[in-house]
């Protein structure tokens, strides 16, 4: 057997279409492949627009940009770092063709508010959850809410596979175009002759990738318990004020917390106190529109403006053991007494 895309990946993608309970789900190179694959197999294009939150990591951007659509950006909301509803149906005009909405860290309590909005307007939406998988709104699995649902693999995910990503979607024809679009535009795969009908890209998956993947989704509710007890931990032992607050989870509907991230009124200052005991942190994304590819005025994106240099991710990774996280949280409350 060849290492590329083949048996392996048909069971991984089996496996992990049981999880999230759809009917149609695709593997593919990275998160960023997906989301493209999402707004190719939909007909996004040239002369489009497309509107994702100002705060969210850059592959979101870039991914509708290889389409030669258009990035709009709108605001985020200050208390869960999601999409701001006003800002976003203010941004919508007559090119809007896609929404992406954006799960940050595991939350998306708004969606079921962005669907609405979408269907009034007519506009498709094409979830970023990549770093959402297996969180939910309600007893529904989030990236399953729009017509496709985007996932990453990357390291830093509750399930990896070094690098790849997964298109879900329960719509037949989508799903029929994006498998023919991740494999030069092959319209068959069985036969010993291939046809290629369409212009396409080699966005596959591999059997390497898949036995990794297949090797962690056993564990997969243990690492979902891990994940909640370790937000949970932070909750009850960290001493918030206006100064230092978590950002919120919705668990009881199901969101899962696969980072836990903090508002820090001078979150360098924190990083460089924890990194000076051996804590390591991440500091969050610098807004999309500050970014040189993507360079514009914080008009109308105030939240985003506020937030910038305020948020910083907490220590967070699976095997981060008791005793860890004690010795975090009394060095962030003694940062905290001192400033």
């Amino acid at each position: 057997n060849f290492p590329n895309e083949g048996s392996l990946t048909n069971i991984f993608e089996n496996k992990i279409k049981k999880i999230l309970n759809v009917k149609y789900l695709i593997a593919t190179t990275n998160g960023t492949s997906a989301i493209y694959l999402a707004l190719k197999a939909n007909g996004i294009g040239y002369g489009d627009e497309v509107i994702i939150p100002n705060i969210t990591f850059p592959a979101t951007a870039n991914a509708v940009h290889m389409t030669g659509a258009k990035v709009v950006l709108a605001d985020i909301s200050k208390n869960n770092l999601l999409i701001n509803l006003n800002s976003l149906k203010k941004n919508i005009s007559k090119k809007t063709k896609a929404i992406i909405p954006v799960h940050i860290s595991g939350r998306g309590n708004n969606i079921q508010e962005i669907m609405k909005i979408a269907k009034k307007k007519k506009i498709k939406v094409i979830e970023d959850a990549a770093e959402a998988f297996g969180s939910k709104n309600k007893d529904k699995i989030l990236g399953s809410f729009g017509i496709c649902g985007c996932f990453s693999f990357a390291p830093n995910k509750i399930i990896t596979t070094g690098q790849g990503g997964l298109v879900i979607t329960n719509n037949k024809k989508g799903f029929l175009r994006i498998k023919q679009l991740k494999d030069q535009g092959r319209v068959n795969t069985f036969n010993e002759k291939n046809f290629y009908h369409y212009r396409g890209f080699n966005f596959k998956f591999t059997d390497l990738q898949a036995s990794i993947g297949i090797s962690q989704i056993k564990d997969f509710s243990e690492r979902k318990k891990k994940l909640l007890n370790i937000y949970k931990f932070y909750e009850k032992n960290l001493n918030q004020n206006k100064n230092f607050k978590l950002i919120g989870f919705d668990v009881k509907n199901g969101e899962l917390p696969l980072w836990t991230d903090v508002y820090c009124d001078n979150s360098k200052k924190l990083y460089n106190f924890l990194k000076r005991k051996k804590i390591n942190c991440r500091l969050f994304w610098d807004p999309i529109n500050t970014m040189k590819p993507y360079k514009k005025k914080f008009i109308n994106l105030n939240t985003s403006r506020i937030l910038q240099n305020k948020l910083i991710w907490l220590p967070s990774y699976l095997n981060l053991k008791k005793n860890e996280l004690k010795y975090i949280c009394l060095n962030i409350n003694k940062y905290l007494s001192q400033n």
